[in-house]
């Protein structure tokens, strides 16, 4: 009885004792820890990632990208080019056209910043673009960043100065670029130009004569061979630095410039009498830089008569402008065949315009200049004008436009 219990308590004590023993817990970690490194390199051997390194971000050469390849000896040996071969090259090659635009929109180092973004494979590029250029032109201009394998996806405004443009590559292991265009508070210098052509200003000793003498940005004059005063004023305008231009009369004249008909073209003049009249013009206005028609519809529909014209003004090493008095006129496809400079007028300022208003039509041809590049206009001479001239200036200039001679507009 007493073996038996002797039994009991002994088969007891072995069954505590092996609870309380300790577990393998060890083996258990590494079998673990060795599925999870199997698995991650499952998933490498399936995903073969190119990670894309910023580098020199803000340096003088703005590298955008070097895209390094960190497989080493991950990848098979194969006869074929690596995946990502080439991309260092393609983003190189995108890197220096866009860097290029960046410097025709006048950014510097700090206008631009550029981050890779690893969750949505893509460079993102922001840049805070200088103001005096209308938005679709920015756009327009970057692009023509696109170079292959990049081309332009996708372009989206927020507003009229908050812009993103998607660039992608058709090689698919290619990063996109994402470049996203601000107005910045700076402004371009010189991105437009505006030549203002003063028509027939008169030698009066007057504050407003001197007004136009003096202004100290470029202005051309355009002066009457009839007036009395012409050459002397032709003379002063250029000790002052300002341009001097012919205004020619041509047939028909309205009413009240009947003074001027002697030194007037008209279409039945022989060959040998239109040149006689323009030379007796240019010697009464001297050191003459261009010609521009005053009125004349009818000559200026005259092949003849504009061909004699624009032939005496080649002579002369003169540029040609020109009013839209007549929608036959064959003055922009004569200019065009006897490779003269030349440019249409697209706007005109008149003597009764009060301040503000030439003060507004100015601001209306300064967005054409902004659109396009450049504007030419004419403007009758009043104090009103030159005014309202002399108070836009500094806003002209901080939009980027810049005053200029009409010879340098139609070169």
């Amino acid at each position: 009885m007493a073996d038996k219990k002797r039994k009991k308590n002994g088969s007891d004590n072995g069954s505590a004792s092996e609870k309380k023993s300790p577990q393998p817990i060890l083996p258990l970690l590494i079998l673990t820890l060795a599925a999870l490194l199997l698995a991650a390199a499952a998933v490498l051997f399936l995903h073969k990632p190119t990670r894309y390194k910023i580098v020199s971000m803000m340096s003088k050469t703005k590298h955008i990208i070097e895209i390094i390849n960190e497989e080493g000896d991950q990848t098979p040996e194969t006869n074929d080019a690596p995946p990502n071969a080439g991309s260092s090259d393609a983003a190189v090659r995108f890197q220096n056209v866009l860097a290029a635009k960046f410097a025709e929109l006048e950014l510097r180092d700090a206008d631009y910043s550029i981050q890779y973004l690893p969750r949505d494979s893509a460079i993102e590029i922001k840049a805070a673009v200088p103001r005096g250029r209308p938005m679709e032109w920015v756009i327009w201009n970057l692009s023509n960043a696109r170079t292959a394998p990049y081309r332009v996806e996708d372009c989206v405004c927020a507003s009229e100065a908050n812009c993103a443009m998607t660039f992608r590559s058709s090689n698919a292991k290619h990063p996109k670029a994402v470049v996203r265009i601000q107005q910045s508070n700076r402004y371009m210098s010189n991105t437009a130009k505006m030549a203002i052509l003063v028509e027939n200003l008169g030698f009066e000793t007057n504050e407003t004569t001197t007004a136009y003498l003096s202004f100290p940005e470029p202005l051309t004059i355009a002066l009457l061979p009839a007036d009395k005063f012409s050459a002397r004023t032709a003379q002063i305008a250029e000790e002052n630095k300002k341009e001097v231009a012919l205004l020619l009369p041509m047939e028909p004249l309205p009413q009240q410039y009947d003074k001027y008909k002697r030194s007037m073209v008209m279409i039945h003049y022989s060959d040998d009498n239109i040149r006689g009249i323009i030379s007796q013009a240019a010697a009464a206005v001297p050191n003459l830089s261009g010609v521009c028609n005053f009125h004349g519809a009818k000559v200026m529909e005259d092949s003849r008569a504009m061909g004699i014209i624009l032939s005496e003004t080649n002579r002369r090493k003169a540029y040609f402008v020109y009013t839209d008095i007549s929608k036959k006129s064959v003055a922009p496809q004569l200019t065009k065949s006897m490779k003269i400079p030349n440019a249409p007028i697209q706007g005109s300022i008149d003597a009764a315009a009060t301040t503000e208003q030439a003060r507004e039509k100015l601001r209306r041809y300064a967005v054409t200049a902004e659109k396009t590049g450049k504007v030419l206009i004419k403007a009758q001479p009043s104090a009103a004008f030159i005014k309202a001239l002399k108070d836009e200036t500094e806003p002209l200039r901080k939009n980027g436009i810049k005053l200029v001679y009409v010879s340098e507009l139609v070169k």
